[in-house]
């Protein structure tokens, strides 16, 4: 990201620090949503010698044999911990790495476009709801973003140069976003097509070897690691099997296959209330607006690339609007592009070395810096699940690491707790109660007198979480 031009510095600091002020209370904190939790877990035990990259490990008693995705991100994240260390802020980090280096390809490709002031598609990515929430939670779509907009970075690095090595790159920077989130990382293979369809810049047969070299880059790896190791056919088997034909055809999580495009569309509102903004303030200061469509095209050729990345979710029920957070980057981008002439329109009527644009200098720094302090500030607290992290804490003091513990079975569903016990300590939660363990946990609305026939209370300041030692 560049600085070197003092009348774009404020608004970097202006955009940078008000992002960090909203996530700053989750940003560093401890807590974690289900699925980024259980992630962390896995690359954890990676880091301690638990489970294998191909293999990975949830817990003793849940997924010991983990395949619902393929295994990159949990290997990259294992090297932070072995790089830095295991603390629970270095699982925060790398998620907020990811985010600063995709904030990074982001001005890239706006540099490649031709375009100033790459602040511009930073505001429309950082206004989407799902981007600031996805920021603290070790989402694998954080790291799949990385791979997949550095691929488009690549592509058009290729278009540009002409050095067709870099078709190559993107191609393989697909085969890693596969072997992060599996076939939902390949929607960037429509970008060749797409960019022909729109600029017939080469001809239909150029584009076509583009595509085939691009598919070719993104596959062939992953067919060599197959077949040269069985370790890995099965488990990238086992994904293709546990989630997406399982996906596919046994699990509905949505009413309707629509869902993620309405989802789209409100995660998409805030941007777009801004370009609204935008327009409304060059219409009052007597913008020209034939201009515009002076950049739609390019503006189309990223919103359908995004939308390639979002209808083909459509195909299963199982949906969740965090699916389509690798999309982002090129919405905003779109949104960008068609914003530019609006935003240079603006910034054309600012006197920059007028008192008000020094005093906003000033401002947006003091922005910037306040969103530092108060990242750090709350780095030392619990953004979610305040009781049972404080109680998990209080509990695993008293247990071995690497313990097996019974729990009640109605507690079985609870995937959070199994996280933060497999996460902080590798303590395994058993609902069978098939074997007798020593020690027994249940959350207190769970709780009744027969318990003490068999167990004895272990005293312990907790909450909501009461623990029992076999008698």
């Amino acid at each position: 990201m560049k600085f070197t031009s003092n009348h774009s510095s404020p608004f970097y600091f202006f955009t940078i620090g008000l992002f960090l002020i909203v996530t700053s209370k989750t940003l560093l904190s401890e807590g974690m949503f289900m699925d980024g939790l259980i992630y962390s877990t896995l690359a954890h035990n990676l880091y301690n010698g638990i489970g294998t990259f191909w293999n990975p490990f949830f817990t003793d008693t849940c997924m010991a044999d983990f395949h619902e995705h393929p295994p990159l991100a949990f290997g990259i994240q294992s090297l932070f911990f072995k790089l830095f260390g295991d603390s629970i802020i270095i699982d925060k980090i790398y998620s907020c790495l990811t985010y600063v280096i995709v904030g990074y390809l982001i001005t890239k490709i706006w540099s490649i476009l031709n375009y100033k002031n790459a602040w511009v598609p930073l505001v429309f990515w950082l206004l989407t709801p799902l981007v600031s929430w996805a920021f603290s939670n070790v989402m694998l779509e954080n790291t799949l973003s990385v791979f997949t907009t550095l691929s488009i970075l690549l592509y058009l690095k290729s278009k540009k140069e002409k050095k067709y090595y870099y078709i190559f790159l993107s191609g393989i920077m697909l085969a890693l976003a596969f072997l992060t989130k599996g076939f939902v990382a390949f929607f960037p293979l429509t970008f060749p097509f797409l960019h022909w369809l729109l600029f017939k810049q080469q001809t239909f047969l150029k584009t076509i070897l583009d595509s085939f070299v691009l598919f070719l880059f993104a596959v062939v790896p992953i067919l060599f690691l197959i077949i040269l190791s069985t370790t890995v056919y099965l488990s990238l088997s086992k994904y293709l099997y546990t989630q997406v034909i399982n996906s596919i055809l046994n699990v509905d999580t949505t009413e309707s296959r629509f869902f993620i495009l309405k989802r789209l569309f409100f995660e998409l509102l805030p941007a777009v209330g801004l370009f609204l903004i935008l327009a409304c303030l060059a219409w009052y200061r007597k913008f020209s607006y034939p201009i515009l469509k002076h950049n739609f095209t390019k503006s189309a050729l990223f919103f359908l690339l995004g939308l390639s990345g979002v209808l083909p979710i459509m195909i299963s029920r199982k949906q969740s609007g965090f699916y389509i957070l690798a999309t982002f980057p090129f919405f905003a981008i779109s949104l960008g592009i068609l914003s530019f002439v609006l935003v240079e329109f603006l910034l054309s009527k600012i006197r920059y070395q007028s008192n008000g644009f020094l005093i906003f200098k000033w401002i947006s720094l003091g922005i910037f810096f306040i969103g530092v302090i108060l990242s750090i500030y709350f780095s030392d607290s619990i953004s979610r699940d305040k009781n049972m992290i404080e109680d998990t804490h209080i509990i695993l003091s008293v247990l071995n690491k690497g313990t097996i513990i019974s729990i009640h079975p109605n507690m079985d569903d609870d995937w959070v707790l199994k996280g933060y016990y497999g996460r902080y300590k590798n303590v395994s939660l058993d609902p069978s109660n098939k074997i007798k363990r020593d020690y027994l946990l249940v959350k207190k609305i769970y709780y009744s007198d027969t318990i003490n026939n068999n167990f004895n209370s272990v005293l312990l300041n907790t909450k909501d979480y009461l623990l029992f030692k076999r008698k």
